[in-house]
């Protein structure tokens, strides 16, 4: 599970964000579960990135569900929940973010790109409330990697290659439906090369250890 990440404007993430088409980007700092986060998606006027509430499903009311965590979305869901369904076949995302954060029996680590920021899969909806359009967004989840079981063992957001070029404009294409392509990147595979930090806290990012890296596979 991933439960808070950060996007600020420094060298990877400028980095990423002109590898996919979209410099323009606020750069968030802190993002948690129902606060605004930035999601690149593919329009019929071109790509581009926008902001979106960090938590897919809203009520009646235009606020989160907090019935449902739905700040994350499992990948043996993503074609079968009444929520996951559609939007993963025609509204998936990436999430940019410099870092994630997470945690485990009480010890926390961040995690970042070694070359660049994170490209997070994710999925997205929009929802009419009142007189304004409202996008919200959710990262998607894998099984947890075996070189994650010390300090996260339960699961690994789905991490992307923007270097695979092909593959990224799959996944940002809405009219791309054909999602049995994506069937091996959600096996919690890590198809980029990670750095890992011991945190001193869930949010103090000072580091509580040595870095090390986890090559891609």
């Amino acid at each position: 599970m991933c439960g808070a990440f950060h996007l600020v404007k420094e060298k990877k993430s400028l980095g990423l964000m002109s590898a996919l088409g979209t410099p323009e980007f606020t750069g968030k700092g802190l993002c948690v579960p129902a606060s605004t986060i930035e999601i690149v998606l593919e329009t019929e006027s071109g790509r581009r990135c926008q902001p979106a509430k960090w938590w897919l499903l809203l009520g009646k009311d235009g606020k989160p569900n907090y019935q449902y965590a739905t700040f994350n979305s499992r990948y043996d869901k993503l074609r079968s929940s009444f929520l996951t369904k559609k939007p993963y076949q025609t509204s998936r995302c990436i999430i940019p973010a410099s870092l994630v954060i997470e945690g485990q029996n009480k010890k926390y680590h961040s995690i970042t790109g070694k070359d660049r920021a994170l490209a997070l899969g994710g999925l997205y909806k929009t929802y009419q409330v009142g007189d304004e359009t409202v996008t919200t967004a959710s990262i998607i989840t894998c099984p947890g990697h075996t070189k994650w079981t010390e300090f996260h063992a339960k699961s690994t957001p789905l991490f992307l290659d923007v270097d695979d070029t092909e593959g990224i404009g799959m996944w940002l294409d809405p009219t791309f439906n054909q999602v049995e392509a994506f069937d091996d990147w959600l096996t919690g595979r890590l198809p980029i090369d990670v750095v890992v930090t011991p945190m001193a806290g869930a949010r103090d990012l000072t580091a509580a250890g040595p870095s090390f890296l986890c090559g891609r596979d």
